[in-house]
């Protein structure tokens, strides 16, 4: 009996091969998309053509992580160094996973071959085999003329700053699990070494041996400062930032005792989530000329009682995060009084009960079963209020929608029309369920107002 050939993956039963016949700019996209350089090296056996294809791919994703006991270093080490002295290509991308499995020498070869190929983008994750040594940055790293985004994860090894100074065309940089050393100095004039530097990020950083972090960079657009763990000995004694051409800051958990600003007349954006300990005054002023805040509602009504002058000028969008019973309408009223300019008003307002989200506030109470995290957004926007599930709201400037979950809605004991403006025209309920909610009584007293009531599917009753 003969046996039937299987014809090849790549060709049709004409034997028409197809992944060769693609132009050569299509079959570098699919390769582009798979997870891991290996697996698009071992995507040469595909067709003739892809044989050496990869080596034209500017990108390369380099995981150093294995589970079990058979991870052989050396032989994976030996593959990294050969993907990395190809120099077929100039290097757009390098992710570089490493763990603990290599000391630093062995990443300082990987750098360096990184920086032969005029890399413009290096993601490094990395902590040493020995972490007893201070991590410092190989000088071809920091001369390095094409590098415009570097992002390092350390592990909370000490990374060491002395006499480093460069990056001539750094744009952006990420630092995560980096510990600092105390020469405040030092750090200020790694910053500052970045003359082109337009994006910092500082997260989880081990800052508590700085006196004073400083922070004076002249083209910085965003800076983001964020630790998540809830501890006031990670906190450093200052942060000084002195930012003429700052657009966003974000100042997240805790991070310092002590604010100072300095010429940041360019900030549009903040999002201030602190545990700011007596530092209100300093911060609120520091950031009066913003057009759109995101802060908690406990802070910011803080920031309000205690600073010498609560007006916000340029606002325009306020996001207020909260918790159940932390915001009212005396709260309500009260921002709109400080701030008449205000277009958009949202809050965010999550309490967990088990496995109930139950949001509840003077107007509305919602309770939410859900074995994930809800949240609902109440918009106010001139003349449009608009509490929804999930971000879903219409915002539309003449719109009032509320989305009720199992047909609860209740509203607060005074005038409910109180928290329209004169503007409000048409208002939607959507799922409705039971008889007419308190709500919907008083508003049909209101003049010139389309109530509509939607169910699901998209039918609508008038």
């Amino acid at each position: 009996m003969e046996k039937s050939e299987r014809p090849k993956a790549s060709r049709r039963e004409d034997g028409i091969d197809l992944i060769s016949n693609m132009p050569d700019h299509i079959l570098l996209l699919i390769l582009s998309r798979l997870k891991s350089t290996e697996e698009v090296i071992r995507s040469s056996i595909l067709s003739r053509r892809w044989r050496y294809l990869w080596t034209s791919i500017p990108s390369l994703y380099i995981r150093c992580f294995r589970k079990g006991m058979h991870f052989k270093k050396n032989k994976f080490k030996e593959f990294v160094y050969r993907v990395l002295v190809n120099k077929s290509v100039d290097l757009d991308r390098l992710h570089l996973f490493c763990s603990n499995y290599y000391s630093m020498s062995t990443v300082g070869m990987w750098i360096y071959a990184a920086v032969r190929r005029n890399v413009k983008e290096l993601n490094l994750t990395f902590s040493p085999k020995d972490n007893t040594k201070d991590i410092e940055l190989p000088h071809c790293l920091v001369a390095c003329g094409s590098l415009k985004v570097l992002r390092l994860s350390l592990g909370y090894n000490v990374l060491r700053l002395l006499n480093v100074t460069g990056f001539p065309t750094l744009k952006v940089l990420s630092l995560t699990c980096v510990d600092f050393l105390e020469d405040n100095n030092l750090v200020k004039d790694f910053f500052q070494s970045c003359p082109l530097l337009e994006d910092l990020r500082l997260d989880d950083c081990v800052l508590n041996k700085l006196g004073l972090l400083c922070i004076s960079c002249p083209k910085l657009k965003k800076l983001t400062i964020g630790n998540c763990y809830d501890d006031e000995e990670d906190m450093c004694g200052g942060i000084k930032i002195c930012c003429p051409k700052l657009v966003f800051l974000a100042l997240k958990g805790h991070i310092a005792y002590k604010f100072f600003f300095e010429c940041l007349d360019s900030l549009k954006e903040a999002e201030i989530e602190p545990k700011l300990m007596d530092n209100t005054i300093s911060v609120f002023s520091g950031i009066s000329q913003v057009e759109s805040l995101l802060i908690d509602v406990n802070f910011f009504t803080q920031c309000i009682n205690t600073a010498f002058d609560p007006s916000l000028p340029n606002l325009k969008t306020l996001v207020l995060s909260t918790t159940i019973g932390a915001f009212t309408m005396e709260e309500f009223n009260r921002i709109l009084k400080y701030y008449p300019k205000l277009e958009s008003l949202k809050l965010i307002v999550i309490e967990k009960t088990k496995d109930i989200f139950d949001v509840v506030d003077r107007m509305t109470i919602f309770a939410i079963s859900s074995k994930h995290k809800d949240q609902l957004w109440l918009t106010f926007t001139l003349a449009v209020l608009c509490i929804s599930k999930y971000w879903r709201g219409q915002r539309s400037r003449n719109l009032l929608t509320l989305i009720p979950i199992n047909g609860s809605v209740k509203v607060h004991e005074g005038d409910p029309r109180s928290i329209f403006t004169n503007d409000v025209k048409r208002v939607e309920i959507f799922e409705l369920n039971g008889e007419k909610p308190k709500l919907v009584i008083d508003l049909e007293e209101k003049v010139l107002l389309e109530i509509v009531f939607s169910w699901d599917y998209g039918i609508a009753l008038n």
